[in-house]
């Protein structure tokens, strides 16, 4: 199993905490850890838990692969994405998810022509 590269996650929790435009202290209460401790994650000095990384993906809206696999950079427009979805109201929010089920079936239909 390939060991986890601490420094590049820590590098990815760090530029998307900025980009959501949270505080370490913000994400530190979110998450219940110190603000020390997301300190350390963020300079890679910290190795994180299993727990940490589920809590750290759902807080950023990424996949865990996204997050710890070297392969994968983080996708900007999915971040934005969530970032502005979450500040929408519940119809809102319903709307746009009915509007990607709907593209999701019409590309579908036109992948089995």
């Amino acid at each position: 199993m390939e060991e986890l590269n601490y420094k590049k996650i820590g590098e990815r929790l760090r530029k998307l905490r900025k980009y959501m435009g949270l505080t370490q202290e913000q994400v530190a209460n979110i998450l219940g850890l110190g603000r020390d401790a997301i300190l350390r994650i963020e300079k890679g000095d910290r190795k994180i838990d299993l727990q940490e990384l589920i809590n750290f993906s759902k807080l950023y809206s990424i996949s865990l692969d996204e997050l710890t696999s070297d392969e994968h950079a983080i996708n900007s427009n999915d971040v934005a994405f969530a970032r502005g979805f979450k500040n929408l109201s519940e119809k809102d929010k319903k709307e746009i998810i009915s509007l990607i089920e709907y593209k999701n079936i019409l590309k579908s239909q036109s992948k089995d022509k």
